[in-house]
């Protein structure tokens, strides 16, 4: 998409917690590093007062938006920009953030999920709202009103964030592709070479064991995220075989990110290849 490379519009990055979000907002970050970004908390109706409260100067500066929100935020200039995000396999999603909060890692569950005490079938059973549809929910939601779930009937929500997927969201990746997911994102908008490091990943010495049981639970508080899952799986998969995708240039992207050590950015990359990214992408180094 001509223009975007220079960042003329505004992009925002619709982060689904546990679906690799953490690494492509860190390829965001240098991509638009030198231009105006907000991120998102959460607490959507903090985040629209913490955004009014910035200077007109500063609130138009904004070309990128990352972080926690329905699709519909309630801010238009976020809601009105080039929209991009991730999805990942539902039931994996779900035991990535049971393993994130048993190692203590989200700080807002720990009172009630304290790593020391950890039990997974309470947490299973806990409603918490990250656990059940949480993609169909992120993909359906509109700031202020009652979530698509709450009201109507599952294919009735599954249709809709379906149909927000394919027409609302510019570019979507799979956490299972990732790196063909960046590839495609960086050849439609214009990026440099979208290397990453590999953050929020589970320590090895601490993983959880999921029985049968949990993951028949799992899928049962997920299944219109399956269902959504497999229907962008099998749109991303036809992506990737179009006749544009130039197979070559993918190839030499996996090879170099598989060689990259965990954490190596492509700012240190530049530093020592200037040239060679120059190549990649076609373009100069702004």
């Amino acid at each position: 998409m001509p223009g975007l490379a220079s960042h003329e519009q505004r992009l925002r990055f619709l982060h689904i917690p546990k679906s690799a979000g953490s690494a492509l907002a860190n390829v965001l970050t240098r991509e638009y590093r030198g231009y105006g970004r907000f991120e998102f908390s959460g607490e959507t109706a903090r985040d629209i007062e913490r955004f009014r409260a910035l200077s007109r100067e500063d609130q138009d500066s904004v070309r990128l938006f990352t972080g926690h929100a329905p699709l519909v935020s309630g801010l238009p200039e976020a809601d009105g920009a080039t929209i991009i995000t991730m999805l990942r396999d539902p039931i994996s999603r779900v035991k990535s953030l049971c393993q994130h909060v048993w190692e203590g890692k989200s700080v807002y569950l720990q009172d009630e999920f304290p790593a020391g005490g950890f039990s997974l079938d309470d947490f299973l059973g806990s409603g918490h709202i990250e656990l059940a549809n949480h993609q169909t929910r992120i993909l359906t939601g509109t700031y202020g009103a009652a979530c698509c779930l709450d009201t109507k009937s599952e294919s009735v929500c599954r249709d809709a964030a379906l149909t927000n997927l394919f027409e609302k969201v510019a570019h979507f990746g799979l956490k299972e592709y990732f790196d063909e997911s960046l590839f495609l994102m960086a050849s439609a908008l214009g990026w440099g070479m979208p290397l990453y490091g590999r953050l929020n990943t589970p320590n090895p010495a601490r993983l959880l064991d999921f029985e049968d049981r949990h993951i028949e639970r799992i899928a049962e508080l997920n299944r219109v995220d399956i269902q959504v899952y497999d229907a962008a799986k099998a749109r991303f998969e036809a992506s990737l075989r179009a006749p544009d995708v130039d197979t070559a240039k993918l190839k030499r992207f996996r090879r170099l990110q598989a060689w990259l050590p965990c954490g190596y950015y492509l700012a240190d990359l530049r530093n020592r290849g200037r040239a060679f990214c120059k190549r990649w992408s076609g373009r100069s180094d702004r």
